[in-house]
């Protein structure tokens, strides 16, 4: 079974190493502003001290892939730490014999560039890797976020190679691009086909130089390796292909620095290392959610001055009050003049301490007398309206004669019911307009 963070909580208090480097601030290697205690687990950033009874532990679950020495140290680098882990991780993969048995030869130099894709899925590699226990492999490396799927095959016809990639398209789309050496099963004509019905580009390597698909050929190397150092290990192959597909998927890729889940799924997929780690994250997310909710849904406090919507005034959208009960999580009451009335949280905003609480907010909308516009701009010049016939008309019957001329702007309420404020007939009809105006001097 995997060592959990229960388990290491346990043994934290009991290893001697971590509590006296911690108490006297030795062999922390200078960094001891990043070491923090959560949850009764000594974190170093992000990653879990592992005491010294679970360290072989540890090592052991990380290896279960038997992803190589860069491989494991990133993934490594994810999860746990303790002194010299870098060293234990070479030491441990040197003396594995599963993997020094099956160890591929050196890498060779680069013999041909494919340009990196601007987005997952767009360019794919294929090609097959076996026979492994009696098994074929079929391998799909997406270019761009070194996503591997692989299905094992007991028989390789063109035939089960279009169904694995009708399964994978299914989930994934369609690629832009596919690219497989000269194999027969990726030029024939029923492959073509398929190719061209899906408008998938078909791209093929240079006969007699597989290499040129190299994207796919050294992940045909890594599949082999791994599985066949997991030879010994219980399970079907299915079983030991999944192990192997969770470690790679998890770990970062020395390419493009970040773990083909993340580049392709957009998260990091949850493994048995996650175990390691205490609940820090789910706290601080609760933590965060918590104050969220707070800060959005209970930003009024009780006397807090506020201005709050009002539906049945003429002349106003907004009077401001003061905040007397809380109702809920939503709702409170607000005193407006010497009235409460009951308002939801998105109805009510919040004003200055010195705003008086009787004032309102004047509607955009209200109407002004012709009066009242001469009186307030002395600078305007207005029109004649001697030529006009209706302009004898006294101003109640010009305010509604002159609407059908030119459409005003202004907005009658939408609620008739009397305002607070009581307003003269005249300052709620708008100034008249003439039907031929003329300029006259003043």
């Amino acid at each position: 079974l995997p060592v959990t963070s229960r388990e290491l909580r346990q043994e934290t208090g009991k290893d001697e190493e971590l509590l006296r480097a911690l108490r006297e601030g030795r062999n922390l290697q200078g960094r001891e502003a990043q070491y923090t205690i959560e949850d009764g687990c000594i974190l170093y950033g992000q990653r879990v001290c592992i005491p010294k009874k679970y360290r072989k532990n540890v090592l052991d679950e990380l290896h279960t892939g038997h992803l190589g020495m860069v491989k494991l140290k990133a993934l490594a680098r994810s999860f746990v730490y303790w002194k010299d882990i870098d060293k234990d991780i070479e030491d441990a993969v040197r003396n594995c014999v599963d993997c020094a048995r099956h160890k591929t030869d050196p890498t060779k130099a680069k013999v041909h560039y494919w340009e990196y894709p601007s987005m997952p899925w767009e360019r794919i590699h294929i090609d097959f890797a076996g026979p492994i226990f009696e098994h074929m492999f079929l391998l799909i490396v997406d270019a761009h976020s070194k996503w591997l799927e692989v299905y094992p095959m007991k028989v390789t016809t063109t035939k089960k190679t279009i169904e694995c990639l009708r399964d994978s398209f299914a989930r994934f789309g369609l690629p832009r691009v596919l690219v497989s050496d000269n194999g027969s099963q990726f030029t024939s004509y029923e492959f073509q086909r398929f190719m061209q019905s899906n408008g998938i580009k078909h791209e093929t390597s240079a006969p007699f130089k597989p290499s040129s698909n190299g994207q796919a050929e050294r992940y045909v190397a890594t599949l082999k390796q791994s599985l066949r150092a997991m030879q010994k290990y219980e399970g079907s192959i299915q079983q030991k292909l999944s192990t192997f597909l969770l470690q790679y998927r998890k770990a970062p890729n020395a390419t493009t620095t970040h773990s083909p889940a993340m580049l392709f799924l957009k998260r990091e997929i949850r493994t048995r290392i996650d175990l390691l780690l205490p609940e820090l994250k789910s706290r601080v997310q609760d933590r965060i959610r918590k104050g969220v909710f707070e800060f959005r849904d209970g930003k009024f406090d009780i006397g807090d001055k506020v201005a709050v919507r009002i539906y049945r005034a003429a002349n106003s959208k907004w009077k401001f009050g003061k905040i007397v009960n809380r109702d809920g999580v939503l709702h409170y009451t607000v005193e407006v003049q010497g009235t409460s009335v009951r308002r939801h949280v998105d109805q009510i905003r919040p004003v200055g301490d010195h705003v008086q609480e009787n004032a309102f907010i004047p509607n955009v909308h209200h109407r002004f007398s012709a009066t009242d516009v001469r009186e307030s701009n002395q600078n305007l010049q207005h029109a004649e309206t001697a030529e006009n016939p209706s302009s004898q008309v006294p101003n109640e019957e010009q305010g509604s004669s002159s609407t059908s001329a030119v459409p005003s702007s202004d907005v009658p309420a939408h609620d008739s019911a009397p305002s607070d404020v009581q307003l003269d007939s005249s300052r709620m009809r708008s100034p008249p307009v003439p039907a031929s105006p003329r300029q006259v001097p003043r």
